[in-house]
């Protein structure tokens, strides 16, 4: 950890704030702080500093943003994998190549941490390593029994799904767990069905493994369905449920043994027009769906803990390969987590983040269509943390989000829509301050217009 500073302020230059963030980016640069380092706590740059809290977490904000550091829960904020890029043909040596800084986050890959509440979590880790034998060990391969309990009944008293804890499989996400289930299917021919527009980290998987991909419509029963279709009943890119068709055609698909179905239930618990829908594991065939739930938009996206229920009839399969994996998921945050859910945290938590994404979705629809009128189109925003919109504006949707990115604001390009269509793009508000909505709604307003 960087324990002196030879920060200085310039008045009259840039705000303190990201003069800051030059300071440590250079230090980063230069290797005086190098990958896995812990930088200053907010306390303490406040303190030796004479500066304010606002400002010393504005300037680990943009750090985070541009990717130098990352923030580690109750543990502070460490230095990331970094590679010093070269020059680009035409830039003089030595040449600072900067990232955008984003002021405004409508992506996906993080969450507002004021959401959630530390102490509570720290206390379920406490308790945990109040007992040095739970943790002595690599941790069972499958999963910690006590957390497997957990799951069970809470799969059940939220999303409806029906299991044994012998059937669930932990593990450190989707992608570590497609690893573990993929050689376990019994099909011939190794094809996978997604959604349009597909699931970029879950095909690196499938190919790595020797699958093919290839996209299907749950809505046309009749076409040629793989052997494995994976489905997120609340796909962002639709930002809608499964509709009753759809649901319908995938559930007699499983009751007819035509499909093993993957069902990620991903922001399963998040709709504000209507009540949540239970997983389709609770209507289905149970034997051909694979029920798959995670924490990183219920809790921290850093908590990487996922979990997959496996038909029993794959349990003979899965028992004869088990001790040839490692647990990839920490055994002191499975048990925290058991101890989290089980106390009721969970669901209170859950309950209070469905209040407040109610609000900021109906805030972000509101501020959208109060700053661009008739240019753009609500597609969906009825569940899930984004919004899916289309613009009337000549540019592609990639094109669109570089300029926007150029001025501060990052959203999600949906790539592949078809030509002569608008571009269109999602926007999360999960991490994104309600405060915030408004003149980031504007930046991004501006930012098209230039």
């Amino acid at each position: 950890m960087l324990t002196t500073f030879n920060f200085r302020a310039q008045p009259g230059k840039e705000p303190l704030y990201r003069q800051l963030a030059d300071y440590f980016r250079q230090e980063i640069r230069q290797q005086h702080l190098v990958s896995q380092d812990f930088l200053p706590s907010i306390r303490k740059l406040t303190r030796d500093l004479k500066l304010s809290r606002t400002t010393a977490e504005n300037a680990y904000q943009i750090l985070i943003d541009q990717g130098y550091v990352e923030n580690l829960p109750n543990r502070g904020y460490r230095v990331a994998v970094y590679q010093p890029r070269e020059a680009s043909e035409g830039q003089e040596a030595g040449e600072e190549l900067r990232r955008p800084e984003v002021r405004w986050n409508f992506s996906n890959n993080y969450i507002d941490t004021s959401t959630f509440d530390t102490v509570l979590w720290r206390r379920c880790l406490n308790q945990v390593l109040r007992n040095p034998a739970s943790i002595a060990g690599y941790g069972d391969p499958q999963g910690e029994p006590e957390l497997r309990r957990v799951l069970a009944r809470y799969s059940y008293a939220s999303r409806g799904v029906v299991c044994r804890p012998e059937q669930i499989l932990v593990g450190a996400g989707l992608q570590t767990l497609l690893l573990i289930l993929l050689p376990l299917l019994p099909l011939d021919q190794k094809v996978a069905g997604l959604e349009a527009p597909g699931f970029p980290q879950a095909e690196q998987i499938f190919h790595l493994m020797g699958w093919k991909t290839r996209l299907f419509d749950p809505a046309d029963p009749k076409g040629d369905w793989p052997g494995l279709l994976m489905i997120s009943p609340a796909n962002p890119y639709k930002g809608r449920a499964l509709t009753e068709k759809e649901r319908n055609n995938l559930i007699v698909a499983t009751q007819l043994e035509r499909v093993y179905l993957l069902e990620d239930d991903y922001n399963g618990e998040f709709r504000y027009l209507h009540r949540p829908t239970p997983a389709l594991h609770s209507f289905g065939n149970r034997e051909q769906i694979i029920y798959l739930g995670s924490f990183s938009r219920t809790m921290l996206p850093s908590l990487r803990i996922s979990y997959l229920v496996l038909p029993e009839k794959l349990l003979p399969a899965y028992e004869a390969i088990a001790d040839r994996y490692n647990q990839t998921s920490s055994t002191v945050e499975q048990l925290a987590l058991a101890a989290y859910i089980e106390e009721g945290h969970l669901t209170r938590h859950i309950r209070k983040l469905r209040s407040l994404y109610r609000t900021k979705s109906r805030r972000l629809k509101e501020e959208l269509t109060s700053r661009f009128g008739s240019k753009v189109r609500l597609l969906s925003y009825g569940s899930g943390l984004h919004l899916h919109i289309a613009l009337d504006l000549p540019g592609t949707a990639e094109e669109l989000a570089r300029k926007a990115l150029a001025q501060g604001v990052r959203v999600i390009p949906v790539r592949g829509t078809e030509p002569g269509r608008s571009p269109e793009f999602l926007l999360s508000f999960a991490g994104i301050p309600e405060e915030k909505i408004r003149e980031g709604v504007e930046a991004f307003r501006e930012a098209l217009e230039k």
